[in-house]
């Protein structure tokens, strides 16, 4: 069974195989490089000093698009021009302002 695959097809899968590992890994190794220069800096490790998170959800923007192109809502036409069919809802998981504050430097200011 393996004897038809050549040393160049071995080479390939094996090159293949580390590319996918390394577009996979890759947020990972960048939010830790980012974190370690944040704290060689003097900064917070988690929002940079900015004291806010964008929302994990609607990625920052507060609203969320539905009934677009690609959702898995099938459409009875699909039309790059007409974009009537996509609606826009409010995030409910940052209640519509796309942030939340950050939870390791953000202070509740004291009344």
């Amino acid at each position: 069974m393996l004897e038809h695959i050549t040393a160049s097809e071995v080479a390939g899968y094996g090159v293949g195989a580390l590319l996918l590992c390394a577009t996979i890994s890759a947020p990972r190794i960048d939010s830790y490089i980012s974190a370690s220069q944040r704290s060689s800096l003097g900064m917070c490790k988690k929002c940079g000093d900015l004291r806010l998170i964008a929302c994990s959800n609607c990625k920052g923007s507060g609203s969320l698009r539905q009934g677009g192109i690609f959702s898995l809502i099938p459409s009875d036409e699909v039309s790059f021009v007409n974009k009537s069919k996509m609606t826009s809802l409010s995030c409910n998981k940052c209640g519509a302002k796309g942030h939340f504050p950050c939870p390791k430097c953000y202070k509740v200011p004291s009344t």
